[in-house]
């Protein structure tokens, strides 16, 4: 007798068969129950006219009730037990009505609101008996069946509420996956275009300055700029593919390079090799950033990379001779920090009126 409300939509988790057992239809197997005293003794025409009128008026207010929800329900659930409570005397199986008002009063939230309803349907039913001298025999089973019917009601919607809420969680989950996988595909390709496109550009330069004095070390440089723009592909290829970050210590040699094609002087200290490959990997994107934005923002003649192990941790700190002024963290930081953060470690920026001074750490 109960069927789920017109704001749940389970259409997508049901087939047609399942849905119209979900449906009112079903539970009117219950309604010819009514008649059931009429088997031992025929009713007079004043009673047979008055339940078909009784029932005429139930049917389109229990159809009605399957529409509606929260207090709109106790409309049809108070007018289904007056029908019954109207036909009590008349010699019928009058409780039927009342069963029904009790599986729709079951639609009630909160649940506390439908138990209350319940408990007054069952002692409104019990008050009518009582009144018109029925035997309790006779009206418990009704009483017994309003309880039992509107508690398998709160049940059934409970379960509802539980799969509707577990639906809207993995939804969200698949939502944030969503998301993290583009932060994490845009800080990789930002990592990955950044150096790669630094280096291509600082490469040019020098290839055009060395065409009119020198082409055969410009037709080098160029060739240069073609194995840097393959590789660059294929790091962005693996970025997309979820696969990016080389060891540290490959990273640590590739920045040393692109220091020095840019006229930065390197120095380089600490075991790279000795970090492991979770924790290289995060640090290597990190170092890779860093390198980055010193070629291209600080204005610096020297760099310096230390790695320390303290503990558990490893800490990498990327220091410059720049200009060293104030800055806005941009997406570049940004990304590190989050990358930093997802891997429980952390970042930490030390600008200077020489330089900049970048920290980062990360549990190895």
């Amino acid at each position: 007798m109960t069927a789920p409300p017109s704001s749940r939509d389970d259409s997508a988790m049901q087939t047609k068969v399942e849905r119209w057992w979900d449906g009112p239809w079903p539970w009117l197997v219950y309604l010819p129950f009514y008649a059931m005293p009429w088997l031992f003794r025929a009713p007079t025409s004043f009673q047979l006219i008055a339940a078909i009128i009784g029932v005429a008026v139930f049917l389109p207010t229990y159809f009605i009730s399957h529409r509606l929800n929260g207090v709109r329900l106790l409309g049809p659930v108070t007018a289904m037990f007056a029908i019954g409570a109207l036909l009590a005397p008349l010699g019928g199986s009058w409780t039927v009505f009342s069963v029904y008002a009790g599986s729709e009063a079951g639609r009630l939230r909160p649940a506390r609101h439908a138990i209350a309803v319940i408990a007054l349907l069952a002692l409104a039913t019990a008050a009518v008996g009582f009144a018109w001298r029925q035997p309790m025999l006779w009206v418990l089973p009704g009483i017994l069946l309003v309880v039992m019917t509107g508690g398998a009601t709160i049940s059934r919607e409970a379960f509802y509420a539980r799969t509707q809420a577990l639906l809207a969680t993995q939804e969200e989950v698949r939502r944030l996956a969503g998301t993290a996988e583009r932060e994490r595909i845009t800080r990789d390709l930002h990592d990955v275009v950044g150096r790669t496109l630094t280096l291509v550009a600082l490469k040019a330069d020098l290839a055009r300055r060395l065409v009119p004095g020198d082409p055969a070390a410009a037709a080098i440089e160029c060739q240069t700029i073609a194995t840097l723009a393959r590789e660059g592909l294929g790091e962005v290829r693996a970025a997309l593919a979820g696969q990016i970050g080389g060891s540290l210590a490959h990273e640590a040699a590739a920045s040393s390079a692109a220091l020095e094609a840019a006229a930065v002087s390197a120095q380089i200290t600490g075991d790279f090799a000795a970090i492991p490959s979770d924790a290289g990997a995060v640090l290597a994107m990190t170092l890779r950033e860093a390198v980055t934005n010193v070629i291209r923002h600080a204005q610096a003649q020297s760099c310096r990379i230390d790695l320390s192990m303290t503990g558990q941790e490893a800490r990498l700190a990327v220091s410059d001779d720049g200009h060293g002024r104030s800055f806005t963290e941009g997406r570049g930081l940004m990304g590190m920090r989050q990358r930093l953060q997802a891997a429980g470690g952390s970042l930490t920026i030390q600008p200077g009126t020489s330089g900049m001074r970048l920290i980062a750490t990360v549990p190895a």
